[in-house]
């Protein structure tokens, strides 16, 4: 009972505050309008001009508010449904600007999440949660301190260095249209290349040590990129049974688990064309050289090293008009583990449309379809065996939305998700979740 309770005021907290945001942003944005801000982008305008005058200074300040509700409707273990959420600041500095001279900018990014997953709590609980969670904002439930780095550019910005404390997925295995969805296999990333234990490979609010360069050709349909990260991100040491020592992400101690090379080559066809189809293609990959859980053991045996490759593209495949925004695209993903000893999923797959303007009256609003699906690891089920667990087939989610992007950084986005094997063992029903994701630029 005291569970039923405390998941419904969570829920009915969410709905009042999406409720209250939205009622109150007209008020807040008429009161702050100006013919120089984007106030179309941000609820509370442009401060009174405050806003041009900072970024003519070399300040860009943002806060964002995320939250994502959803009740599992039918199938799974249970119905019922849960609310999280993300609470962020952006800090920007022109450094340029503010101390002249040179190509460099800051950026911290600070983060604090609430909430709970229906994955774990519904879909799939007794399996911890189905392995594609429904809730991209879910993880990391705590204050966390996310990038806070430096990027100089060169070469008429066709050259850009990062160094400081990255996120890994801010630069490898992105999408512009992987977050109009919702579940954590699309936004941000195929989630394969994240189930390394210790984790390594990092992900928004988590972020580790590194360095990464990215070089456009002069023609700029070729980009390299290539980076170096430390890979203990959460301070474990190499040790899967550790619970790290990083939960706010202010260890900035550098870790004792080996290092993360991750390179990634693109094409870039009809880049900036306003009226040819414009595409990116990608193949990459990640080498660690650390240890790493032996999932094929019961126990926390490590194995050395783990690696992964990924094909990634994106293609417009129709324009309305030329010029014009509003058209079909079209997205695909193939990742593949080279270490089956320390990956879960050895094969993984996701694609999808995303069509921008259906309707002429709402030319902003997109409307996407994805479905994507990850093969466990024999290995895998070789420890699951052993302690007379079913094994895990594959895994796979058939999601549908809409985002309604209203005036002055508000978008709201209805949503259906179909989990199919939830966690992979075909013993759990197939899920069917209803939510709605609700974002504000401040």
């Amino acid at each position: 009972m005291t569970m039923l309770y405390g998941t419904r005021r969570s829920l009915h907290t969410g709905l009042a505050i999406s409720a209250t945001l939205l009622l109150a942003a007209p008020l807040l944005a008429d009161a702050t309008d100006s013919d120089h801000f984007p106030t179309s982008e941000y609820l509370t305008g442009n401060w009174d001009g405050a806003r041009d005058q900072l970024k003519e200074k070399g300040v860009d300040a943002l806060f964002h508010y995320t939250t994502e509700t959803f009740y599992n409707v039918r199938g799974g273990e249970d119905t019922g449904g849960t609310y999280t959420d993300n609470i962020g600041f952006d800090l920007k500095l022109d450094l340029n600007r503010i101390f002249g001279g040179g190509n460099t900018t800051f950026l911290l990014k600070l983060s604090q999440r609430d909430g709970n997953s229906v994955s774990e709590k519904y879909v799939a609980p007794s399996e911890g949660g189905n392995t594609f969670t429904v809730q991209e904002i879910f993880g990391g439930q705590t204050f966390k301190v996310a990038n806070v780095q430096f990027n100089t550019t060169l070469l008429d910005k066709r050259f850009d260095l990062a160094w400081g404390r990255l996120v890994a997925n801010d630069d490898f295995l992105r999408s512009p249209l992987y977050c109009q969805f919702v579940n954590n296999s699309f936004c941000g990333s195929p989630k394969a290349v994240f189930l390394q234990n210790p984790f390594a490979f990092s992900a928004y609010p988590t972020a580790q040590w590194g360095v990464r360069g990215r070089y456009d050709t002069e023609a700029r349909d070729w980009t390299f990129q290539a980076a170096i990260y430390d890979a203990d991100a959460e301070d474990k040491n190499g040790d899967p049974a550790s619970p790290g020592n990083n939960e706010h992400g202010t260890n900035w101690e550098f870790g004792g688990n080996g290092v993360v090379l991750a390179g990634e080559l693109q094409f870039h066809r009809n880049r900036d064309s306003k009226t040819a189809l414009p595409g990116t293609y990608k193949i990459g990959g990640f080498y660690m050289n650390g240890d790493y859980q032996d999932i094929s053991r019961t126990d926390n045996t490590t194995v050395k090293g783990n690696a992964m490759l990924w094909l990634l593209a994106d293609q417009a495949l129709y324009r309305e008009q030329p010029g014009s925004n509003q058209g079909l695209a079209w997205f695909g993903a193939l990742v593949f583990s080279l270490k089956d000893k320390a990956n879960q999923m050895d094969n993984y797959f996701n694609t999808g449309l995303l069509y921008t303007g259906w309707f002429d009256a709402r030319p902003r609003d997109t409307t996407g379809l994805a479905i994507t699906a990850g093969w466990y690891s024999d290995d895998l089920n070789t420890a699951r065996d052993s302690q007379g667990l079913a094994d895990k087939d594959y895994e796979a989610v058939v999601e549908i939305n809409h985002k309604f992007v209203l005036t002055r950084g508000i978008a709201l986005s209805p949503d259906l998700q179909y989990v199919i094997r939830p966690a992979g063992t075909g013993d759990i029903d197939n899920a069917l979740l209803a939510g709605i994701k609700l974002s504000i630029q401040f």
